[in-house]
């Protein structure tokens, strides 16, 4: 597609990067009573018309307009510079569009096969990589992590929680395995003091975080909790690789990607180069760019980098709406069930599914959730018991903020209202619109 370079002016800049703010984990399946966002949502309307100079690519079939304007206020409201928005229905794409810069200094526009970096959407991807392993015959969900990642130590004179050998596959997808960075901290934020115990430079690699993890005592007792883990994702990146006999991106493009014809979604390269149509990161308020991520060891957990429209394929590809379905239905149900028992479901019904954060199914219908969240990137990703998939990702992070948090996470249910407003979508699909 053809880019328009034009140099946005300062003044528009400016008012792009207006506001800051955080996100609370979000929305429901579309199966259950929405939040209610709008007063939030009215009180932090931007005033100064910014989102009439906001440049919008793409296409949507008729009657799609007033997305536009809701991912703009949004925009507004946040001091983002760029997002990209995509909506299919019963497997067919009906909305994809890109809303302001992916480079602001140049003036270069977000497309709809614009690549972002993912952040924690990247967590979906892993799960399915490893449901495939199961179908091949090469695991089980119940098969214990270190039983596989024999060649990993915890470093020398450290003490190994015994709790770490009952640790399970599964447990790593459905956040039951052990760790609790409400109480001990996040260690994928930790590289610095990763780096100075191995005396290393950065960046680290995953059996490098995964030996340094399994000398910290766990905080549960596998299986009996969960709790939110960037870690058991990076455990399950590192069997992917043990077992496939292949990198970890190899196994996961040849046996998940490609087959959905997803071509473009990659890892950020190791090298620290932007690549081609990749959004810059920024953080909110801020007109400097962020250098292009280089943390490999968190590839499995938060490495991707994809297209709006290429996670709506992803999506439409594991609900079995568009094609063949990379997974087959015991798989896909397996990816929905939720954890055992004494695992309790929260009080909505809900829970964690393999790789979602939010998951949920009726006698007819199921659902599932997904947001990330990281330095430079904001994301969601969200499969409705209608039918409808969709995706919307941000260049930008939003930061903590006492009175910002409120109107963030309000985000996504924002965009599940405006979804829930439409009785008709148009019969249209623009999958062969775009790369």
């Amino acid at each position: 597609m053809a880019r328009n370079h034009k140099k946005p002016s300062r003044r528009e800049l400016l008012g792009c990067f207006a506001g800051v703010g955080t996100m609370a984990v979000g929305a429901e399946l579309g199966l259950l009573p929405e939040f209610d966002a709008s007063a939030t949502a009215r009180a932090a309307e931007p005033s100064h018309g910014f989102v009439d100079r906001v440049p919008i690519t793409g296409k949507a079939g008729p009657g799609m307009e007033p997305f536009d304007q809701a991912i703009l206020k949004i925009m507004d409201r946040h001091g983002i510079p760029g997002a990209a928005f995509a909506l299919a229905l019963n497997g067919r794409l009906i909305l994809a569009k890109g809303y302001g810069w992916a480079n602001a200094p140049t003036g270069e526009k977000v497309m709809p096969s614009t690549r972002f970096g993912l952040a924690s959407l990247s967590k979906p991807i892993t799960a399915v990589a490893i449901l495939k392993l199961v179908e091949q015959g090469k695991l089980k969900l119940e098969d214990r992590v270190f039983d596989i990642l024999t060649d990993i130590e915890p470093p020398k004179g450290k003490r190994l929680d015994p709790r770490l050998a009952k640790v399970t596959i599964r447990q790593c997808l459905d956040h039951s395995g052990g760790w609790d960075r409400t109480k001990a901290g996040d260690p994928v934020n930790w590289e610095p003091q990763i780096c100075r115990a191995f005396q290393v430079p950065p960046p680290l690699e995953a059996k490098q975080f995964i030996s340094y993890v399994m000398g910290m005592p766990l905080q549960f007792a596998p299986g009996t909790d969960t709790e939110y883990s960037n870690t058991g994702y990076i455990l399950a990146g590192e069997i992917i690789a043990k077992v496939s006999g292949q990198p970890y991106s190899r196994f996961v493009e040849e046996q998940v990607l490609l087959p959905m014809g997803i071509k473009r979604t990659v890892l950020w390269p190791a090298a620290g180069k932007y690549l081609p149509e990749v959004a810059l990161r920024h953080l909110a308020g801020a007109l400097t760019p962020l250098p292009p991520m280089q943390l490999p060891m968190v590839d499995a957990a938060g490495g991707w980098i994809a297209s709006v429209v290429d996670l709506v394929r992803f999506l439409t590809n594991i609900d079995n709406s568009r094609g063949k379905s990379v997974l087959n239905r015991k798989s896909r149900d397996l990816m929905r069930e939720p954890p055992a028992p004494p695992i309790k479901r929260r009080d909505n019904g809900t829970y964690f599914g393999l790789g979602w954060d939010i998951a949920g199914e009726t006698a007819e219908k199921f659902g599932y959730y997904k947001e990330g969240s990281y330095q430079g990137m904001r994301t969601f990703m969200k499969r409705l018991g209608s039918g409808i998939n969709w995706a919307l990702v941000y260049n930008s992070s939003m930061e903590f903020d006492p009175v910002d948090r409120r109107m963030v996470s309000g985000t996504a249910e924002e965009v599940q209202q405006l979804i829930d407003s439409f009785d008709v979508y148009p019969n249209i699909d623009l999958f062969e619109e775009f790369p």
